[in-house]
């Protein structure tokens, strides 16, 4: 092992939602890293299911459904299932990365429509089967505050789009003495982004914590790197690295490499 593994002076901060991070930090558990959960997105279910239901009950109107993460395929198979619904399969499924499109295949073992590469709605909509929408009916499968871009681009094809809003998605913030003192030790960070929401919710924090540490960040989109070098930590990074595989495998790979 990597002779600066051999203590844990290395951190890796997560700032996913704790549920993603359980079996990522499982995993990782005894690699001499400091493990450290500072989420800045938040998952809850809706307090009120009652107009997703109405949606769920007339799926049949739409002729695409778009999910645009695992949070959203896994609230809308709890609901279909409570609910007593069959998936339509007459309807054209797509998602907005490689990880959304296993959950869908695995629940429901249908076609699902995804980017090859770059994982996001610009890339997603390329793809030959959005290319005549002139009056289509299509449902995006999301959480609260989401982006709006997808919508935008779909209405301009002619498109009329709605929104299955199936849960609740809040953004926190860094504690920032709880995390000083945790990282009082440490001769380098690594911090782990995976969105774009929790990317622009990290820069609206002054970023006082990162002091003079070896700072590194682990993202899995150029996007991300652009907003995170425009914005408060621009001239605070180290390093940007991106990566399409965020599994302990690979994370553990790219702090032993650097």
């Amino acid at each position: 092992m990597n002779e600066k593994l051999t203590k844990k002076n290395i951190a890796l901060i997560s700032t996913r939602p704790y549920e993603k991070n359980i079996d990522l930090f499982k995993k990782l558990k005894n690699k001499n890293i400091l493990l450290l959960n500072h989420p800045l997105t938040e998952i809850k279910p809706l307090q009120n299911y009652a107009k997703f239901d109405l949606i769920l009950s007339n799926l049949n109107n739409y002729q695409h459904i778009i999910f645009i993460s695992t949070n959203a395929v896994n609230f809308f198979a709890t609901r279909l299932k409570i609910l007593q619904i069959k998936l339509p399969t007459n309807i054209i499924y797509s998602s907005i990365g490689p990880k959304t499109k296993e959950v869908l295949k695995n629940n429901f073992n249908i076609n699902v429509y995804c980017p090859n590469e770059d994982y996001d709605s610009e890339h997603l909509i390329k793809n030959k089967i959005f290319n005549k929408l002139q009056g289509k009916k299509i449902l995006i499968v999301r959480g609260t505050n989401g982006r709006e871009t997808l919508k935008h681009m779909l209405e301009e094809k002619g498109a009329k789009v709605d929104y299955g809003e199936c849960y609740i998605r809040n953004y926190l913030t860094i504690e920032q003495e709880k995390l000083n003192q945790e990282l009082k030790n440490c001769t380098a960070i690594f911090i782990l982004i995976s969105s774009y929401g929790s990317a622009w919710q990290l820069n609206q924090s002054p970023g006082q914590w990162i002091g003079d540490y070896k700072t590194k960040f682990i993202i899995n989109h150029k996007k991300i790197n652009f907003l995170l070098r425009s914005g408060n930590y621009g001239s605070r990074l180290d390093d940007v690295i991106i990566t399409k595989d965020l599994s302990a495998k690979s994370l553990l790979d790219i702090i032993q490499a650097n």
